[in-house]
């Protein structure tokens, strides 16, 4: 059986699916996937889209001959990307503190790189906004909160995934909820 949550939770998958999120219109070949997650050898870059391939995360969407080789597309195949609750419940408590590891170092690393490209623009505007908050919410309030919030973000992730938005830059929404034990 497969472990979906260790499949998606891995460092370069994370990459991988980041970098099909980002270009989900036409897909990516691994060649243009290298030149944006420069930190991946090829063969390991290889390797993991295999993986992916395999649970039917990611999926071919054409292939172009180029010489006597034929080049793939990938794309992310969405709803196989996400974990459904009954798969979250199945993960160890040690394996949802490492994906959590995961999701936080890939925020910081976004930041980063975000930060290090205002620099380069010798650019001192920063859009960047983050912040903590505590609610007290029932558990009936609280999952509507949950629900809008969904609701919120998949309505504008629709609009971008219908390139209502062509050439809009990109920004990342990272939300995590933590309820009280």
């Amino acid at each position: 059986m497969i472990n979906k949550a260790e499949i998606l939770m891995h460092p370069v998958r994370i990459k991988i699916s980041q970098a099909l999120m980002r270009n989900r219109e036409n897909g990516l070949t691994p060649l243009e996937m290298l030149k944006i997650i420069k930190d991946v050898p090829q063969a390991t870059l290889y390797r993991h889209i295999q993986v992916l391939l395999d649970a039917g995360v990611i999926r071919i969407v054409k292939e172009k001959k180029v010489r006597s080789v034929s080049e793939k597309y990938y794309v992310l195949n969405e709803e196989e990307a996400r974990l459904n609750g009954d798969e979250w419940k199945k993960t160890s408590n040690e394996e949802k503190l490492n994906y959590y590891s995961y999701y936080q170092l890939s925020l910081v690393t976004q930041y980063q790189n975000y930060l290090n490209k205002l620099a380069e623009r010798g650019c001192s505007e920063d859009g960047s906004t983050f912040s903590l908050l505590e609610l007290k919410l029932d558990d009936e309030s609280f999952s509507s909160f949950q629900k809008e919030l969904n609701d919120l973000m998949l309505k504008y992730y629709k609009t971008t995934n219908q390139n209502t938005q062509k050439g809009a830059p990109i920004r990342t929404i990272g939300v995590t909820i933590i309820p009280e034990a």
